[in-house]
């Protein structure tokens, strides 16, 4: 079993506008990394040169924030729900 990728509001350009892309990942690392092979450009816009998030990229597994956990190490299992969503500020 994978894990369910969901790329949210402008960010399902990047994945070809698909609602959801399916992949097998031990952690959000490298889950990233393996969609960055197929969607080029994917890494520029969700991490910085450094390999770390950009700050308004949230990234959810199951709905917890990765940050609240290992962040980018964050192990993922078979069936796992990982939201990516590009925060959005105004005034």
């Amino acid at each position: 079993m994978s894990v369910r990728f969901e790329f949210l509001g402008p960010l399902k350009a990047i994945v070809a506008g698909q609602e959801a892309v399916e992949l097998e990942a031990g952690t959000v690392a490298q889950a990233l990394e393996e969609l960055n092979k197929t969607y080029d450009g994917l890494a520029q816009r969700l991490q910085e040169e450094s390999g770390s998030l950009h700050r308004h990229i949230n990234i959810y597994v199951n709905e917890e924030d990765i940050r609240l956990k290992e962040n980018l190490q964050t192990t993922l299992a078979p069936g796992d729900v990982v939201t990516v969503i590009s925060a959005i500020a105004g005034g």
